[in-house]
């Protein structure tokens, strides 16, 4: 008994091990380091040529190794081509490892994935695609953001270094795979978003959905540059009589960030001559299929309806934690029987605030214990029935529970990362829970 204590022990010391080594451990193909002596298989690819490690053919500053991998993807194989390994041991994501950077080298623009897969069940993983922009035979560092399976544990890497359909065989090189901290890739309680001429967000692709024919959103000279806002340049949106209530622009631009203490609080400048709800919104799109995961929205009314500047105040302070990639505005969010037209500027992300802050359902739900394990609890402002909606990473909803009260049990659901859509008769909030 005391043998298979220490055996037990020691298999736990592994699994630590493995689970922290990837916050700080680089993946390379040197002599004597990690990914150079594991067994990589290839798959889908014709005849499945084996990965070869090579001698770098670019040394750069950017990657400045000696040996790399090289992967090529044959015309006769899946556009899923792939080589995996499961010598790398498991891997539980945090928040200290959610962001992978990969150094790649290839001379076509084709996407590169990263998949991590539990090696027993193939239908649990998670698939991030990136495609490269350099062509010229330059190294380019590819990120990839796995913080929304924070919690989930896998046991396979995967590899798809060109994926695509392809006429003609494709080489690719590979090199320095690093785990890193954060999951957010920019920090937004410093810039502000604006629209000056070299302004930050004004470059940006700003699409309009819901509006009908959907005009453009147009970059204008300030109506207004006096008072609270005295900027050259601002937006303006045209919220046809035709379009839904929530006629918006969107952005994908912002790129994948994380709110925290430091920019939980997000103002924005208003300038409309009628009054009417203006939402922010936020949302993390799956960049595999371009479906909506998770969401954050909040909505304040305009006060002032005299073509004067309005700062409009949001607090986000319960999404600390959670990482967003898309950037929503709603400018008139109301029914209208005609064309109005909104001017918003000075989207600014901060710690604090002293305007009066009021967002539109903003309970300050929490669900208890969290991790769970078989049931959770949610903390209501009052007794009301709810309908709960609970999806995984994936954006699959993989439990409904209608009419509930507080106390959800029987959860039945494998460990991980799980997001909880509460809805009650007056508010709409998203909670993550995570299921040990």
């Amino acid at each position: 008994m005391l043998i298979k204590k220490y055996q037990f022990l020691n298999f736990y010391i592994l699994i630590l091990l493995n689970f922290s080594l990837f916050a700080q451990t680089t993946i390379d193909f040197e002599t004597d380091n990690s990914g150079l002596n594991w067994n990589w298989t290839v798959d889908a690819n014709g005849n499945n040529t084996p990965l070869e490690f090579v001698s770098n053919p670019n040394i750069t500053e950017l990657n400045s190794s000696g040996t790399t991998a090289k992967f090529i993807s044959s015309p006769d194989g899946q556009p899923w081509a792939l080589t995996y390994t499961d010598d790398f041991g498991s891997i539980t994501f945090s928040e200290e490892n959610s962001l992978i950077k990969m150094m790649v080298l290839k001379t076509i623009s084709t996407p590169v994935a990263i998949k991590f897969e539990d090696s027993m069940d193939p239908t649990f993983y998670k698939q991030v695609e990136v495609s490269n922009n350099i062509t010229n035979g330059e190294w380019e560092e590819m990120i990839f953001d796995f913080s929304t399976v924070i919690g989930n544990t896998y046991d396979r890497m995967v590899i798809i270094p060109d994926f695509l359909e392809r006429s003609v065989s494709n080489v690719i090189y590979f090199d320095q795979i690093t785990f890193n901290g954060g999951g957010a890739v920019e920090n937004y309680n410093q810039q502000d978003i604006d629209f000056e001429v070299d302004g930050f967000g004004s470059n940006w692709v700003w699409t309009v959905h819901n509006n009908f024919s959907n005009p453009n959103l147009e970059i204008v000279s300030n109506p207004n540059s006096s008072g609270l806002n005295t900027t050259d340049q601002v937006a303006k949106f045209t919220s046809l009589s035709e379009g839904q209530p929530w006629a918006l622009t969107f952005t994908d631009n912002i790129g994948t960030f994380m709110f925290n203490q430091n920019n939980k609080i997000i103002s924005v400048m208003v300038l409309k001559t009628f009054s009417s709800n203006f939402g922010i919104k936020f949302e993390y799109v799956d960049p595999t299929n371009q479906q909506v995961v998770y969401f954050k929205e909040l909505v304040l009314t305009n006060n002032v309806t005299n073509g004067e500047w309005e700062q409009l105040v949001f607090d986000f302070s319960s999404e600390i934690g959670i990482a967003y990639n898309r950037l929503v505005i709603i400018p008139d969010f109301a029914e209208r029987s005609q064309t109005n037209f909104t001017y918003f500027d000075q989207l600014s992300f901060g710690s604090d605030s002293t305007a009066a802050i009021s967002p539109i359902g903003s309970y300050n739900l929490t669900l208890f214990p969290n991790p769970a394990i078989d049931k959770f609890k949610i903390s209501l402002p009052d007794d009301q029935n709810i309908n709960i909606y609970i999806y995984d990473t994936l954006g699959k909803c993989v439990k409904r529970i209608l009419n509930s009260d507080s106390l959800v049990s029987d959860l039945d659901l494998k460990s991980g990362l799980y997001f909880v859509h509460i809805k009650t008769l007056n508010t709409s909030v998203i909670k993550r829970l995570m299921i040990q």
